[in-house]
């Protein structure tokens, strides 16, 4: 009787000290894109464009930079680029409690997303290193799950300051979390590696095989956008704002839930596995969260928008990387990212204008069909992915030399 090998290991310390530094930095991340709306419409009496820009202007910041990583990288070395980065992001959140004019607040948000944006592509690429190829839909799902568990912890700790402590205590508390991330990864001992990068052009700023798995996410992530930045207002208007808190907790332990299950379905069953069902809850829940008037049904929303999206975002990424070569693994990382950062500010900058012409029901129920789209675009592409889809992982690890 022949016995299948182990597993390779895939806790090994560095992945676990590289998964804890993500979650310290994506907590602030997390925290202020509901609050900093909420801030500047009561603190700094800015309009309803602005409050939606304020995150806009982060992530479009994080879209331009991020794919700039791979070149930084080239030139100073892997490690000392997400290093730096990283503590000028700690800065910048020091930054915002001398911000006190919305011009103000912008260019310290452009200059937080450009940081964050460098830092979180070189360290989510170190991580998907440290996988083995045969558990990449799995270690990249814990890698993600970690993500969102800053997602969980980030919003509600920030809203719970705020009401309780004031603006200047959300800040500062960020600072703090995001620098004690800095420290984790400080500790990191890896090589300070300089990848080859061939000369400037635009193929290089994206891996083109990730690009139609990454334009799907940019979808989700603008219906995603929508959410973060306007449903503590909207939970406001339906006078369930003591609720709202509690919204992006169950959103984030959802999403925690699903991924947790949907790197080992992916590597199973393939993408089609997890896409297809990724996508008709979260259209389910948005389209709810269009209809919501009580409680229950805002968190009931917030549970299958969670579940939809932790299950779209680890699928999506690792179908992404696994069509791309190899040497590429930060260019396609940019992309995914980029799409991701990209539609999340898409989201954020437009709906505000359409939320005041036309109300959060009707909003949220478009974003709800725009996602459900996402399955037929996905249908029409899925032709040209059959491959990837039908070879299982561990199969493509034994033909690699």
């Amino acid at each position: 009787m022949t016995h299948s090998p182990a597993p390779p290991p895939l806790w090994t310390r560095p992945f676990t000290l590289t998964t804890l530094g993500m979650f310290l930095l994506f907590t602030p991340f997390a925290l202020y894109l509901p609050v900093m709306p909420v801030y500047l419409l009561h603190k700094l009496n800015a309009s309803m464009e602005a409050a939606g820009a304020v995150n806009g202007v982060f992530l479009v910041a994080a879209a331009l930079f991020r794919a700039q990583t791979a070149r930084l990288e080239a030139r100073f070395g892997r490690r000392r680029v997400y290093l730096a980065s990283g503590f000028l992001f700690v800065a910048a959140n020091l930054l915002y409690l001398a911000a006190t004019t919305v011009t103000a607040v912008m260019l310290v948000r452009f200059f937080s997303g450009a940081c964050f944006a460098i830092a979180n592509t070189g360290i989510q690429a170190m991580g998907s290193r440290l996988i083995p190829h045969s558990r990449t839909g799995e270690g990249l799902a814990y890698i993600t799950t970690m993500v969102l568990a800053g997602s969980a912890v980030g919003p509600y700790l920030g809203l719970s300051l705020s009401r309780s402590f004031g603006y200047q205590a959300v800040f500062m508390v960020s600072a703090l979390v995001s620098f004690l991330g800095m420290l984790v990864l400080c500790s990191l001992k890896v090589p300070d590696e300089r990848p080859q990068v061939p000369p400037f052009s635009f193929h290089g700023l994206y891996e083109r095989q990730a690009v139609p798995a990454s334009l799907i996410l940019l979808m989700i992530a603008v219906a995603y956008g929508g959410v973060l930045t306007f449903v503590a207002v909207y939970a406001a208007e339906l006078h369930l704002s003591a609720i709202a808190g509690y919204f992006f907790v169950t959103m984030a332990v959802a999403s925690v839930a699903a991924r947790l299950l949907t790197g080992r379905m992916y590597d199973r069953f393939g993408p089609h596995a997890v896409i297809y069902p990724a996508i008709l809850l979260m259209a389910g829940g948005l389209l709810l969260l269009g209809w919501a008037r009580s409680n229950g049904s805002l968190l009931s929303a917030a549970a299958l928008i969670g579940i939809g999206y932790g299950m779209a975002v680890p699928a999506i990424q690792a179908l992404a990387i696994q069509l791309s070569p190899t040497h590429r693994t930060s260019e396609a990382t940019a992309t995914v990212f980029t799409c991701l950062d990209g539609g999340v500010g898409l989201g954020a900058y437009l709906l505000g204008g359409m939320i005041l012409a036309l109300g959060y029901a009707r909003v949220y129920g478009a974003l709800g069909l725009m996602v459900l789209a996402c399955a037929l675009l996905y249908y029409a592409m899925g032709r040209k992915w059959e491959t990837a889809s039908a070879t299982p992982v561990a199969a493509t690890e034994k033909d690699s030399p």
